[in-house]
């Protein structure tokens, strides 16, 4: 993903080394390792057992709100905006050839995350606020094709709207990060009530947990870069993919199964 510009001088020269938060390359990397857990509990679903694909996926929920708000402040410090929908657009195309044949069905998160860019990008040339908020619902609805289905652009738009800094921001950060915690969580929450089984468990603790691990490294997010990680996140997607389904499919001798 794009990655953000060091913080202002003006705002990094006051920090002492021991205040210095999360940099965008710390973001990135919990990011990169989320998603890995959450993705090899699915592609190994049936494999696994019961409590380790709790804890796997409870881990991988922190995955989109992390890539969410890295993509806005890609978004912020871009300087080709046309180049970063070209990169995005072509790596989701690849990406969907692994992750069709071995995630799921619909769209990969790359395509939610172009749209919510777009989203973004009309949201400040758009100048009447209802035209602007009916792009946003027209983002989202042509989201629910893809992965985290209209909740994902929905969040992206939240992050957008972050305060630069103080307490305004954590809470901010709190809050979207509860909005897609629990939307994520309550159906999964509601499932196991009906049924009166833990079978949802693992979704229910994706989006707990997940986005309380996601709030916690975006509330301590300090604006610094940290070390280029520019194009290894685009190859990583459809890499670790093509190799977990490719493992699945040498030790079982079958695909895995598609959610």
């Amino acid at each position: 993903m794009a990655h953000g510009t060091p913080a202002p001088a003006s705002v990094a020269s006051t920090r002492t080394q021991s205040e210095r938060g999360f940099t965008s390359f710390d973001l990135k990397i919990v990011a990169i390792a989320c998603m890995t857990f959450d993705h090899a509990a699915f592609v190994f679903i049936d494999v696994f057992p019961f409590w380790v694909v709790c804890l796997m996926m409870a881990v991988g929920g922190a995955t989109f709100p992390l890539m969410a708000f890295q993509l806005v402040e890609g978004y912020h410090h871009t300087s080709n905006l046309k180049r970063y929908c070209l990169r995005l657009g072509a790596f989701a195309l690849v990406a969907q050839i692994p992750y069709g044949l071995f995630l799921s069905a619909n769209l990969n998160i790359l395509f939610t995350l172009l749209i919510g860019l777009v989203v973004l990008y009309l949201d400040d040339r758009v100048q009447n606020r209802a035209a602007a908020l009916g792009c946003l619902a027209a983002g989202c609805l042509l989201s629910i094709f893809c992965d985290w289905a209209v909740i994902g652009v929905a969040l992206i738009y939240m992050f957008k709207k972050f305060p630069e800094q103080g307490s305004a921001r954590r809470a901010t950060a709190c809050a979207a990060c509860l909005f897609s915690g629990l939307c994520t969580a309550l159906p999964a929450v509601g499932d196991m009530v009906a049924s009166a089984t833990l079978g949802q468990l693992p979704f229910a603790l994706f989006g707990i947990v997940g986005s309380f691990i996601a709030f916690e490294m975006i509330a301590r997010y300090d604006g610094r870069r940290g070390r280029p990680l520019k194009y290894f996140f685009y190859v990583y997607y459809p890499g670790h993919i093509a190799v977990l389904g490719c493992l699945y499919l040498l030790l079982f001798g079958a695909m895995p199964p598609i959610s």
